[in-house]
């Protein structure tokens, strides 16, 4: 007999958090995902083809039919090179959340990265939505776009058709922006946008 551990996920910025505390809580550490839950891609590679081999399908059903997350691959949205030239650094290490629809990408000592959750529109805009601050609307980025800004950095939430994202960026060039990089955010966010066919 085995008994699963609910690993906690690695939040940079507070206003990430009420969207990631959702995903969380929604697909319950994973729920009964077939697949590992993080995976970390080898330094310096620089495909989606780092995440855990296997068979995508073996995502947990129940997530997808949920609308928690999408059959997209968040790492095949956001290219390491793009989130490299937003935070204005290397960002060699990736971390994959497969069933979270999550991509990472971060500094080999942590100090910056760049971070996408994809899901449905409904679960995205619920995150955004779901703490005490309420996110502003955002014009010229997707079908309908949300920001929650402020001193503790800034998260974009984007639509696109049923679909959203939610992106974050930190780092030394980023956080001590007067917008705490949400300029970058909505460059990045269109490039982003480019990658869905």
């Amino acid at each position: 007999m085995f008994t699963r551990t609910c690993v906690p996920l690695r939040v940079f910025r507070l206003p990430a958090m009420p969207a990631l505390a959702v995903l969380f809580v929604l697909t319950g550490c994973g729920g009964g995902s077939k697949t590992s839950s993080n995976a970390a891609a080898p330094a310096g590679s620089g495909s989606a083809a780092a995440e855990r081999p296997g068979d995508p399908a073996a995502t947990d059903e129940s997530l997808r039919a949920s609308g928690i997350v999408t059959s997209r691959k968040a790492c095949d949205l956001l290219k390491r090179p793009d989130a490299e030239a937003a935070v204005g650094q290397p960002l060699p290490q990736n971390t994959v959340n497969i069933a979270l629809g999550m991509c990472d990408y971060n500094a080999a000592d942590f100090s910056a990265g760049a971070s996408v959750t994809v899901g449905s529109w409904e679960s995205v805009k619920g995150a955004a939505t779901a703490g005490a601050h309420q996110p502003v609307a955002i014009a010229g980025v997707g079908d309908e776009a949300l920001n929650l800004n402020g001193s503790n950095g800034s998260t974009l939430y984007v639509r696109r058709g049923s679909e959203g994202f939610l992106l974050t960026l930190n780092g030394p060039k980023i956080d001590p922006l007067p917008d705490h990089g949400l300029t970058q955010e909505k460059e990045l966010a269109l490039k982003i946008l480019s990658n869905f066919s």
